[in-house]
């Protein structure tokens, strides 16, 4: 019977952390379920998202298929489908089949079933199992994409090539990560699109790979936000983070600049230290995976609050010991205790600035700055525009603005009115100034979708992209 909430003993316990042998190389274990990121930069990036894609689709659809795709056995299996064919015939029709369905021995995306057999490295495996775990777990999203994917047309030579593709003994083991969504006004709105989306298979394989992006980049920049604030973030209310969109000149005075890309990356840059935390405080006796906000439900004014704020402690103790610096730690300031009725929130505030204060004053951050690389490195492609002495800015084409527009109209009977339309693009996390939302109400009055009702502004829709 364990006399502590958090587990110290035992295998698996926090002690292994600190032991001198069993952890030689003094390795901080990150929460793998809080965010997908390694300290080991390598080639296995995913800028390019239609891996992520590939494996997500494949998650979905249950394809039982090689993660690299095989002609040669493909060949082999489509020759025994069809058994009755002379040799000479199944070559000529083999050829009309690499011919009309791939690309350097690629296959092209002919329809939605052909997005699982996307090639995809074991980064992009691990964002798509994230996003899964995220967003599509506990749904019934799986199941409305399988009926669209059945529902769609195909002909007689579609059918026997997928056939073929398809083998039961060549199936790549899929490990979910149990990544808990802590923010429920994101999943609300991936899961109120994705259900749009799943509705038309052109208007789904035009845009899952940019929807997929945006909203993996939505969530961890809104977390790294939220995270920073420890105890004191609301889980229901979105960050105020802001987009300009790439065609627009952006100045220093834009909302743009100073809260979006530059702001989300300064948060971003304590990932690694928030993530240790929420690894070493899953250990516990309840197997509770919390964020700050969780601890802070859980313990501010129950009995228990200062036994584990107690426990904390050691910890944090213990952290300095094992990891001593040149310098100590007297550099190290904390000022939890005027900021929370918790004891246990006030605690793991100082284990946070104890622990970065490490990385950052200790020799150790190559693993610290590498931790985000991958992440920063796909927004600034993805997402970011370079714009001079501003650096990046997040960033949005108009396309997206397109795409995330008719998503919109598509759940309010074709029409909007204009303001709404605003409120609901922030409710995907795009917030714009005025400078960005005059940009788009161009955008919209050259593709002919404002109708006007009086000469109010207010009084402004936005009807239905074709």
């Amino acid at each position: 019977m364990n006399d502590t909430w958090i587990l110290f003993e035992g295998e698996g316990g926090i002690n292994d952390i600190f032991d001198e042998v069993k952890n030689k190389s003094k390795k901080h274990v990150r929460d793998d379920a809080l965010v997908p990121f390694k300290t080991k930069t390598d080639k296995n990036q995913y800028e390019d998202f239609s891996g992520v894609v590939g494996a997500f689709s494949k998650i979905l659809s249950d394809t039982s298929v090689k993660k690299t795709l095989d002609i040669e056995t493909m060949k082999k299996n489509m020759r025994q489908k069809i058994d009755d064919c002379s040799d000479e015939d199944f070559e000529i029709l083999f050829r009309i089949v690499e011919n009309m369905y791939f690309d350097k021995k690629k296959l092209l995306p002919i329809n939605t079933r052909a997005l699982s057999y996307i090639d995809y490295n074991i980064s992009q495996q691990q964002v798509a199992e994230y996003l899964f775990s995220l967003f599509v777990e506990s749904t019934d999203l799986k199941d409305k994409y399988k009926e669209m994917e059945e529902a769609e047309d195909t002909n007689v030579l579609e059918k026997l090539l997928f056939d073929s593709l398809e083998s039961n003994d060549s199936v790549s083991s899929v490990s979910i990560s149990n990544a808990d969504c802590f923010l429920p006004y994101v999943k609300d709105a991936f899961v109120k699109d994705f259900e749009v989306l799943i509705s038309d298979t052109i208007m789904y394989q035009d845009n899952i790979h940019r929807f997929l992006g945006y909203y993996y980049m939505f969530y961890v920049s809104q977390l790294a936000v939220k995270l920073n604030k420890f105890e004191h973030g609301n889980r229901n209310e979105i960050e105020k983070i802001y987009f300009t969109l790439y065609e627009e000149v952006v100045t220093k005075v834009r909302s743009g600049y100073e809260y979006g890309w530059k702001y989300v990356k300064d948060k971003l840059s304590h990932m690694f230290s928030h993530s240790v935390v929420m690894e070493m405080l899953s250990h516990n006796v309840e197997d509770e995976h919390m964020d700050y906000i969780g601890f802070f439900d859980r313990f501010n004014g129950d009995e228990d609050d200062e036994k584990v704020a107690g426990e904390i402690r050691s910890i944090r103790e213990r952290y300095m010991n094992w990891i001593q610096l040149p310098s100590g730690y007297s550099g190290c300031i904390h000022n939890a205790e005027k900021d929370t009725t918790c004891a246990t929130s006030t605690e793991m505030k100082k284990l946070f600035e104890t622990i970065d204060y490490q990385f950052i004053n200790g020799g150790r951050k190559s693993h610290y700055n590498g931790y985000n690389r991958k992440f920063i490195d796909f927004v600034q492609k993805n997402f970011g525009k370079f714009r001079g002495i501003c650096g990046y800015t997040l960033s949005v084409h108009e396309s997206d603005i397109v795409m995330f527009t008719r998503l919109i109209l598509s759940e309010n009977d074709g029409k909007i009115r204009l303001a709404k339309l605003f409120e609901e693009f922030e409710k995907r996390g795009l917030l714009f100034d005025r400078e960005s939302r005059k940009h788009i109400v161009e955008l919209f009055e050259k593709m002919n979708l404002l109708e006007k009702r009086s000469d109010s502004g207010d009084a402004q829709y936005v009807k239905y992209i074709l």
